[in-house]
């Protein structure tokens, strides 16, 4: 299913500002800003609400402030890829940068994703980061 999301499909024309809106209201987040995804904590959340209780979302670190612990959020992000055999390589060492168009790249990919394998189930996001 991964495979199916090449770089003309039409999820690479989604802007950063549809993209923080569905974060946002999916995740009940206040993100501003595309780079806020760096630390990783936002695609293990999209991806709990894919497929929960299926890897170790506990392991999380929301409050991931150096680059060390972004890493270990995409080590739970990979997990979670491999736990359900999506087979796209996560590029940690750009994403972990912060920069912009890595991040725009990775989110409009996790964007689509998503919306060709959401259930439609109700996600509690709020209650999935604190539990």
């Amino acid at each position: 299913m991964t495979e199916s999301i090449g770089m003309m499909d039409k999820a690479y024309f989604v802007g950063k500002v549809e993209i923080l809106n569905w974060f946002n209201t999916l995740l009940c987040l206040n993100l501003a800003k595309i780079e806020q995804c760096a630390t990783g904590s936002v695609y293990c959340a999209v991806m709990d609400a894919l497929y929960p209780g299926t890897f170790p979302f506990k392991k999380v670190k929301w409050n991931a402030k150096h680059e060390y612990e972004y890493v270990e959020n995409y080590k739970v992000l990979q997990a979670a890829f491999d736990k359900n055999g999506i087979k796209r390589h996560i590029e940690v060492g750009k994403l972990v940068k912060a920069r912009y168009l890595d991040n725009l790249e990775f989110c409009q990919w996790l964007k689509a994703y998503f919306e060709k394998n959401y259930s439609g189930e109700e996600y509690d996001a709020v209650g999935r980061r604190n539990g």
